[in-house]
This record gives C-alpha cells, sequence and structure tokens, in this order.
C-alpha cells in the first residue's frame, strides 16, 4: 500500500524551514525599514519651470515659480514668444518693415501712427530724458552711426561731421501724441532724426514679459533677458528672487561665482548672489569695445572704467534707460565712485511716473 508523500519526499532540496535564516531576517528588516522612511519622507518641492530662448540679439529666461493651473508649459512659452515677436515688430531697427523703421524714414512734420509698444517706449524715454538731464536720449542714433562707421574705419570722425550728426539730435525735436486707448502718433521735426532704442529695448519687453506672466495667472516669477532683470513675487518658498550675473559681466569683473551682491547700494565682488524683492528692476550699462555709450551733450563717446553700472527701479524699462544715463554721468562726472574700477556702480532710483502697467493689449 502506498505511503502518503509530502513537499519534502519531492523535492527536499527546496523545503522552506519553519524559521527563515539568520540573514534572511535581517534583509526583511532592512527592507522594511528603507520602505517606511520612503513612505513617511516629506516630499520636495516641486522644481520651479523655467523657460528660455533667443531674443534681442541675447537670450532671455524665465522662471516660474510654480507651474501655471491653465496652461501647459508649452502655452505659456507660446505665450512668450508673441509678446516678443509683438515688441520686435515695434522696436525693432533691424527690420526695414518695424514701426520704428517706419518713422525713421518717415518725413517730418507729419503725424506718424506708431506700435502701441513703441509709444509706450517713446513715452518711458521722455520722463527719463528730464529725470537725467538729457542724458539719455534715444534720438542719438545719427552720432551711433558716426561713431560706428568710423571706428570700422579705424578713426575719428571730424568736428564738422559731429556738428552735423548733432543737429538732428535730440528729444525737444520728438513730439509724442497718445489717445485714452494707448494708440500713438510720433512726429519729428528735424527729417534726419531717427530713434534707436538699444538702451531701453530690452528692459520694456522684460516688463512686458512679466506682466503677460501676471495676467495669466502666474504669482511669482523672474525675468532676465541680457543685462536686465525684473522680480515679480517670491521663489516658491516664500525666499525673494537671485540674481546671476550675466556671463559677460561676470567675467569683466571676475567673481568667484558669477555673483554680486547689493548691499546698502554699494557692491563688492565676489559675494552673495543679488536678491531681488518683488516689483524690483535692475539693469546693467557695460562698457564694450567700440559701443560706449554717445553723451548727448558732446555728441561724443564716454570713456568709462572698468565694470558695469547697475541701476534699480520699479520697471526694467526705466532701470535700462537710467543704467546708461548713469554711465554717461559717471564718465563725466564720478569715475571716483567706482573703487578703482573694481566693482559695480550701484544706482538706486526713483519709480517712473511712466509706467509699462496696462500697455499690453495682448493680455
Amino acid at each position: 500500500m502506498n505511503q502518503p508523500w509530502s513537499v519534502g519526499d519531492v523535492c527536499p532540496r527546496f523545503l522552506i524551514p519553519s524559521q527563515p535564516p539568520p540573514f534572511l531576517r535581517l534583509f526583511a528588516a532592512s527592507l522594511t525599514l528603507l520602505l517606511s522612511l520612503t513612505v513617511h519622507q516629506p516630499p520636495r518641492a516641486a522644481e520651479p519651470t523655467v523657460l528660455a530662448g533667443p531674443a534681442m540679439g541675447t537670450t532671455y529666461r524665465v522662471t516660474l515659480a510654480a507651474p501655471l493651473k491653465t496652461l501647459s508649459r508649452g502655452e505659456v512659452h507660446r505665450e512668450l514668444e508673441v509678446v516678443l515677436a509683438r515688441i520686435d515688430a515695434a522696436a525693432s531697427t533691424w527690420r526695414a518693415d518695424s514701426s520704428v523703421s517706419r518713422f525713421n524714414a518717415g518725413p517730418a512734420d507729419e503725424w506718424i501712427p506708431v506700435a502701441d509698444d513703441l509709444a509706450a517706449i517713446v513715452e518711458i524715454a521722455q520722463s527719463v530724458h528730464e529725470q537725467t538731464e538729457g542724458r539719455f536720449d534715444i534720438t542719438v542714433s545719427p552720432l551711433i552711426e558716426l561713431w560706428s562707421q568710423a571706428h570700422a574705419a579705424g578713426r575719428e570722425p571730424s568736428s564738422a561731421a559731429i556738428a552735423a550728426a548733432m543737429a538732428d539730435v535730440g528729444m525737444q525735436h520728438l513730439t509724442l501724441r497718445r489717445a485714452a486707448d494707448g494708440s500713438g502718433k510720433l512726429r519729428k521735426a528735424r527729417p534726419g532724426l531717427t530713434l534707436n532704442l538699444g538702451g531701453i529695448g530690452p528692459g520694456y519687453a522684460v516688463d512686458c514679459l512679466g506682466e503677460r506672466l501676471e495676467r495669466l495667472g502666474s504669482a511669482g516669477h523672474l525675468v532676465v533677458l541680457g543685462g536686465e532683470a525684473r522680480a515679480w513675487g517670491t521663489q516658491a518658498d516664500g525666499s525673494p528672487w537671485e540674481v546671476q550675473l550675466p556671463h559677460f559681466l561676470a567675467n569683466q569683473t571676475a567673481p568667484a561665482s558669477g555673483h554680486v551682491r547689493i548691499d546698502q547700494g554699494a557692491a563688492q565682488l565676489p559675494a552673495q548672489p543679488l536678491l531681488l524683492a518683488s516689483g524690483e528692476a535692475i539693469a546693467f550699462s557695460t562698457p564694450r569695445p567700440g559701443r560706449s555709450p554717445i553723451n548727448p551733450r558732446t555728441g561724443r563717446p564716454v570713456r568709462l572704467p572698468p565694470g558695469p553700472v547697475m541701476a534699480r527701479a520699479s520697471s526694467c524699462a526705466t532701470a535700462d534707460a537710467r543704467a546708461v544715463a548713469t554711465a554717461v554721468a559717471l564718465a563725466v562726472e564720478q569715475r571716483e565712485a567706482f573703487n578703482d574700477g573694481r566693482g559695480v556702480l550701484s544706482v538706486e532710483t526713483s519709480p517712473s511716473p511712466a509706467s509699462t502697467k496696462g500697455r499690453d493689449p495682448a493680455r
């Protein structure tokens, strides 16, 4: 008669013991502890959303404290590109079909309709021109052309050529008329008067990008374009935004971390990151060979000490323009303020009465 069989009779080597070996008990305990720590570990804060791309001959970088609830990352990026394309169509002198190029080519003593963005930029420029006693002037384009050609030829323009160019320079020859809906018209009193917006356009673009994000629902973001930056709200953890200097600035001043810290209006290198409070904007004016700012009063480029000049304001367009004006004033009147040429001159500016708020028709 056959005897009953068991698992151990068939495969004794795979018989499971009543108690696991010590090494298995240790492994099981370690695994349980690891799973417990993983489950109870507090969640990490979400990484900020970063969007970047080329713009105005440089690059822009937008950092969102939190993703927008109603828009995907790609949709937000496209919104930013629409704003930049609109400003390019209004203010780029590299485009023959832009609003500013059409005005530059237009006749004198006629009211010429211009894009809303161009009208807004001119209004801010007029305000800063008055605040800085004429040191910032968007009509210096004839002088820029003259000195650029002379620099390429390795010579200095004659006094007569400078005087001829200066005859077409001056904000007093430019008149702006704005309607209640934000649209505008420009008129020039001199046929040779032309506008160059390189000292204010990038800052204006920063303002428009940030304000567009505000209207899309972002409560905190940082916008950087070239040497201009402005903060809205705070980072996700409530701390102020940190700004890293553009690469060309870091190379010139050679800080170890590529950052600059502003402490009571004075900059020291190297140090901690530059912190921006909500609503605060900064802009840098940096000397480059053949591209020094023009002094509108003399018609000649200014000689700057080494190192960038920084201005703060409540809007980036204002900070951008005032950084240029400060560079001109510094070269003429305040060279000793550069601390032997080793630092960054920080200039606190009052809010401009002209603001970009509410001037974005796409918002």
